[in-house]
C-alpha cells in the first residue's frame, strides 16, 4: 500500500518544496475545481500561482467591465441625462485617442492574459482548447482594427471591435461558458420540436386566412388588421401563442358569430398549453442533464487534484521528518480553507507520520459540507437575576414581538395618514402622531438595548438583522429629535418668558 509520507529525509531542500509547491497548486486547484493539465515546474508554479490570485482576478474583471462600458462613452455617444430628445443636452465628444488609449491599455492586458494562459498549459493544451484560440482571434482583429480606427483618425463608420467586446466576458466566465455550452446543446432538441409547432402555427394562419376571404372580410374591417395576408397571419398566430395579443385576434371575429372562437380555443389549447408547455419541458430537462454533467465534471477535477497532491507526496522513501516539513504541510490545508477540525486532523496524521489515499481523501470532504456560522459565545453573568434576564432577553420571542410592535407602528402611521388625509396642511395636528411615533422609538432603543445585553457588542453585530434593526433605530432617535426640537421651537410660550415679552415689544414697536 502506497501512503502519504511526511519523511523528506531522503530529498534535497529544492526538491522538499518543489513537492510541496506542487501540493499546495494540486490541492488548490482541487478546492476551485481547475484542471490539473498545466506546468508544475518552480517558476511556472510561482505564475500560476499569482496569475490566480484574488488581485490579478479583479484586475483582469475590472478590465473587462472598462471595456464594456467603452461603449457608452466612445463617439457617437448617447450618453445624457434625459432620454427625450427635446430635452436632451448635446453629448460629449471625447477627443481622438482618449477613449482608444484606454482601450489599447485593455487589450494589452488580455494579450498578457493570453500569453501567461498559453505559457502555463503549454501548446498541446492550447490547441483542445477552443476558447483559448477564439480568444486570440479576438484579440488580434480588435488590434486589427483599433489600428484602422486610430490611423482614419477616429472617422471610421463601422467599428467591428464593438461587436467583438462581450466575447471577454464570456470568455473569463465559466458560468458563461457552460450556459453557452448548455444552449448549443439543446438547440437540437428545440429544433426538432419546433417542427410541429410551426407547422401548427402554418395551418392555423392558413384557416384563419380562409375565414378572411370567404366569410369575415365583407363584414368587419378589423379583421384585416391581423389576417391581411399570410404572412401577417402567421405573425398574428405565432404572438398568440405567447398569448401577448389574446384576446385582441378573436374579438373581431367573436363580435360577428360565437362560433369562430372554437378555432381560437382550439388553436391556444394546442399550442399555447400543450406545445410550449412541452418545449418548457424539453428545455428544462436538457438544462438539468447538462448540469449533472457540469456537476459530475467539477467532482472529477476535485478528485484528480486531490489525487495528485496524494501522488506527489507518496512513496517518497524512508528518512527523518522535520518539524518545518510538518508545518508547512500544515499550512497546505489551513491556507485552503479548510475548517479547523481539518486541520486538527492533520495535526495528528503530522504526529503519526504517514496517511494512506482513503484517510487524505476523507480529510478533504470537509470542503463539501456547509459551513455553519458560529456565533459568539453569550456574555456570562455572576448574578442569578442578570442571568435570568439574560435568558429572557436572548429568547426568539423578543424578535417575534418586536416585529409586531414593528407592523403596529406601520398600521399606526397609515391610520393617521388616511385621517388626515382630507385635511388640510394647518388643519392637520401632528400631535399625536409625534408622540406614537416617540413611543415606538423609544421600544426599538430598548430592544436594542436589552439585546446589547443579552448578547454583548459582538454577539449582538453578528446577526444582519440587528445590525438593520440597529441602524433604523439609530436613524429615527436622530430623525425624532431634531422633530422634538422643531416642535418645541413652534410652542407658544409663557406670558413671563422674556422671549414672549420682547417679541411683543417688538411687534408693539
Amino acid at each position: 500500500m502506497c501512503v502519504a509520507s511526511f519523511d523528506f529525509g531522503l530529498l534535497s531542500t529544492g526538491d522538499r518544496e518543489l513537492y510541496t509547491q506542487q501540493a499546495v497548486v494540486f490541492i488548490e486547484d482541487a478546492i476551485q475545481y481547475r484542471s490539473i493539465n498545466h506546468r508544475v515546474d518552480a517558476s511556472s508554479l510561482r505564475m500560476y500561482r499569482w496569475y490566480y490570485s484574488r488581485i490579478c482576478q479583479w484586475g483582469l474583471g475590472l478590465t473587462i467591465v472598462v471595456v464594456l462600458l467603452l461603449a457608452f462613452v466612445e463617439r457617437p455617444s448617447s450618453l445624457s441625462v434625459s432620454s427625450d430628445p427635446r430635452h436632451r443636452s448635446p453629448s460629449w465628444e471625447p477627443p481622438c485617442g482618449f477613449t482608444e488609449s484606454i482601450e489599447m491599455v485593455c487589450l494589452l492586458i488580455f494579450c498578457l492574459d493570453l500569453a501567461v494562459k498559453s505559457y502555463l498549459i503549454g501548446w498541446e493544451e492550447f490547441r483542445k482548447n477552443k476558447w483559448l484560440i477564439g480568444y486570440s482571434v479576438i484579440i488580434s482583429v480588435s488590434v486589427i482594427d483599433w489600428v484602422l480606427s486610430v490611423s482614419m483618425v477616429c472617422d471610421e463608420k463601422l467599428r467591428v471591435r464593438r461587436l467583438l467586446r462581450p466575447f471577454f466576458l464570456l470568455q473569463n466566465s465559466s458560468l458563461m461558458k457552460k450556459t453557452l455550452k448548455c444552449i448549443k446543446r439543446t438547440l437540437p432538441e428545440i429544433a426538432r420540436y419546433l417542427t410541429p409547432l410551426y407547422r401548427q402555427a402554418c395551418l392555423g394562419s392558413t384557416a384563419s386566412l380562409l375565414l378572411t376571404l370567404f366569410n369575415i372580410n365583407h363584414k368587419c374591417g378589423k379583421w384585416e388588421l391581423h389576417f391581411r395576408n399570410l404572412p401577417n397571419s402567421l405573425t398574428s398566430l405565432l404572438v398568440l401563442l405567447t398569448t401577448a395579443n389574446n384576446p385582441d385576434v378573436m374579438i373581431p371575429a367573436y363580435s360577428l358569430n360565437r362560433g369562430y372562437s372554437i378555432f381560437f380555443v382550439a388553436f391556444s389549447v394546442i399550442g399555447t398549453y400543450c406545445l410550449m408547455n412541452l418545449l418548457t419541458a424539453i428545455i428544462y430537462n436538457q438544462f438539468r442533464g447538462y448540469l449533472l454533467m457540469s456537476v459530475q465534471t467539477s467532482i472529477i477535477r476535485r478528485r484528480l487534484g486531490i489525487r495528485a497532491a496524494f501522488q506527489v507526496l507518496s512513496c517518497l522513501g524512508p528518512g527523518e521528518a522535520t518539524e518545518a516539513v510538518n508545518q508547512n504541510f500544515l499550512l497546505v490545508y489551513c491556507n485552503s480553507f479548510l475548517l479547523y477540525c481539518s486541520c486538527q486532523e492533520v495535526q495528528h496524521y503530522a504526529d503519526v507520520g504517514y496517511m494512506d489515499c482513503e484517510q487524505f481523501r476523507k480529510i478533504f470532504d470537509e470542503l463539501d459540507k456547509d459551513r455553519i456560522k458560529e456565533h459568539p459565545p453569550l456574555p456570562q453573568y455572576s448574578s442569578p437575576v442578570l442571568q435570568r434576564l439574560q435568558v429572557i432577553f436572548s429568547h426568539y420571542y423578543l424578535t417575534v414581538l418586536g416585529n409586531a410592535v414593528a407592523l403596529a407602528n406601520v398600521i399606526c402611521i397609515c391610520t393617521v395618514l388616511v385621517l388626515n388625509s382630507e385635511k388640510s396642511t394647518t388643519e392637520r395636528d401632528n400631535y399625536v402622531l409625534e408622540i406614537i411615533n416617540l413611543c415606538f422609538i423609544l421600544y426599538y432603543l430598548l430592544e436594542m438595548s436589552v439585546k446589547i445585553f443579552a448578547f454583548s457588542w459582538r454577539g449582538y453585530l453578528s446577526y444582519r438583522n440587528n445590525i438593520f434593526d440597529g441602524f433604523l433605530t439609530i436613524l429615527l432617535v436622530s430623525v425624532g429629535d431634531d422633530s422634538i426640537g422643531q416642535h418645541a421651537d413652534c410652542l407658544p410660550l409663557p406670558a413671563h418668558h422674556p422671549r414672549y415679552q420682547g417679541g411683543q415689544q417688538a411687534a408693539v414697536k
